[in-house]
């Protein structure tokens, strides 16, 4: 089940995939959204320098795992790089697994597009009669799975507005 909508020269393909568990390391803070052009490299930074540190090299691209949602003030974030095997990280880095499951996902261009695709994305899949794994709290809106894989990589294309970023979102049922 897909469908596609055109967004500022942008295609977004919305459609639901069966996902494996992904073992990963990362960082985690709560930050407003504002902090984000700030905190991500930073954060990037020192998953990176752990998994040099311990030898480990990444399994795929980083992505933003966002745990609770209280736009645009409070975002509870972790920024991940899966791994081949699950690691015991101490300190700020930690081991993590992102969970097995049915995930609704759509590509998106240009970082100043992620919260529009965003909405477009759970907008569908109400339209479609699913549910996120989500429930809200006094924090915001806490999330089973949500993240978004960075898919361009940032040293080959410093362009913001030419990133390629894929949303996913697990689904109830």
């Amino acid at each position: 089940m897909s469908h596609a909508t055109a967004t500022a020269g942008t295609v977004n393909e919305n459609r639901i995939e069966l996902r494996p568990a992904r073992p990963y390391v990362g960082t985690r803070t709560v930050m407003a959204m504002r902090d984000f052009e700030r905190e991500i490299p930073a954060m990037t930074a020192t998953v990176s320098r752990w998994l040099e540190a311990h030898q480990v090299r990444p399994s795929s691209r980083p992505f933003l795992r966002y745990h609770t949602i209280d736009m645009p003030e409070r975002m509870d974030v972790e920024l991940g790089i899966p791994t081949d095997a699950v690691h015991d990280a101490d300190g700020q880095v930690q081991g993590g697994m992102l969970p097995a499951g049915r995930y609704a996902v759509t590509v998106y261009t240009g970082v100043d597009k992620g919260v529009a695709a965003n909405k477009q994305l759970i907008d569908w899949i109400t339209a479609q009669g699913g549910q996120p794994i989500a429930h809200a709290s006094d924090k915001g809106t806490v999330f089973q799975s949500r993240y978004e894989t960075f898919l361009t990589d940032a040293e080959a294309e410093p362009d913001q507005q030419q990133w390629m970023i894929k949303v996913a979102i697990e689904l109830r049922g």
